[in-house]
């Protein structure tokens, strides 16, 4: 049976205007497929990146929408190990600002009855990414040191989450004013605006970190991540943010980011230390089984009690351009989600 939906939709590129509602109608699953009623639905920088026609691989016109949680109503032929009305996450990329959508089978995974619908989005992007980034990507033995760029963000807070279960020390780069969120979470605040944030690195952990986490590359990877390792540590690259700072794209910084990939492989040879691109799309399709136990992981936690992600506010679906303006501002700390 056909049913309605409400999305937002964008049909061309630009700034946040260009976030519509509309109503469309929704076909039957098809084969491998759920129709979901969405509960919840993150608002991510890949987000603000599709927006403006730098996602690789993602084009106009399309409903962007990188995760959600929600329930099934429905599923297609072939479809085993759900049912309808059992709660779900997924990773989805695109479509999730609606009400409800189809989704492929294969990316859900089951969500805990019982947690805010909030809690359990912030789980799935930011959360995945955090985990697979701590746990598959980087290591760190308890008592070692890693240090978190972005560490009251999303993401960011997430590793700093981990990091302290794990019995290893983190220290978290933020602007002043969010100090009080990376000590909640047990970092060690440093002011990336008025101090110098690899040699504070290096003084606390006492000549370097066993891992860096970088979401702003180009000069910054060098200069901030990779010069704050010590022999044997791993600076993990997940995101380009300087290259699209505050929304926009930067010609510049996107060839300053280009020429600063040039890295030299006698060096990280002579101090054993390794630079390691992580994106949480290519290792959901490249590594399936993963995926699903990685993120179950998180909602599990998060369904516990045992972590809190930061919500930084919760806003209707039609007030996603808001949503996205408030994420581009950088002025809260934790994750937005819409809300149908």
């Amino acid at each position: 049976m056909t049913v309605t939906a409400f999305e937002m939709h964008m049909a061309r590129t630009g700034g946040v205007e260009v976030l519509k509602g509309r109503e469309v109608s929704l076909p039957p699953p098809g084969p491998g497929q759920a129709r979901v009623a969405i509960e919840a639905a993150g608002v991510a920088f890949a987000d603000v990146v599709m927006r403006t026609g730098l996602y690789p691989g993602v084009k106009a016109p399309v409903t962007p929408g990188y995760d959600f949680v929600g329930r099934i109503e429905a599923l297609g032929p072939e479809v085993v190990g759900f049912e309808i009305g059992q709660r779900v996450a997924a990773l989805t990329v695109t479509g999730s600002y609606a009400t409800r959508r189809n989704v492929e089978a294969r990316f859900l995974v089951a969500a805990p009855e019982d947690a805010p619908a909030e809690a359990l989005v912030a789980g799935v992007l930011n959360g995945l990414t955090a985990w697979q980034m701590f746990h598959r990507v980087a290591s760190a033995a308890p008592g070692e040191w890693v240090l978190v760029h972005g560490a009251a963000g999303g993401v960011g807070g997430l590793l700093l989450d981990f990091a302290r279960r794990a019995g290893v020390r983190a220290i978290g780069s933020a602007s002043a004013g969010k100090k009080g969120e990376v000590e909640a979470k047990g970092g060690v605040h440093i002011d990336y605006r008025a101090e110098a944030v690899t040699d504070r690195a290096m003084a606390i952990s006492d000549g370097g970190v066993v891992a860096a986490f970088d979401h702003v590359g180009g000069a910054h990877l060098k200069a901030a991540s990779l010069a704050a390792l010590r022999d044997g540590g791993t600076a993990v690259l997940y995101g380009g943010y300087d290259a699209t700072r505050g929304g926009k794209a930067r010609p510049a910084a996107m060839i300053g980011m280009l020429l600063a990939d040039r890295l030299s492989a006698l060096r990280l040879f002579s101090r054993s230390q390794g630079v390691v691109g992580y994106n949480v799309t290519s290792w959901r399709d490249a590594r399936p089984e993963p995926y699903r136990r990685d993120l179950a992981a998180v909602l599990e936690l998060i369904g516990s009690g045992a972590i809190q992600p930061k919500i930084a506010k919760v806003l209707p679906l039609a007030e996603a351009a808001e949503a996205q303006a408030l994420l581009q501002s950088a002025q809260l700390a934790g994750k937005i989600v819409l809300r149908p």
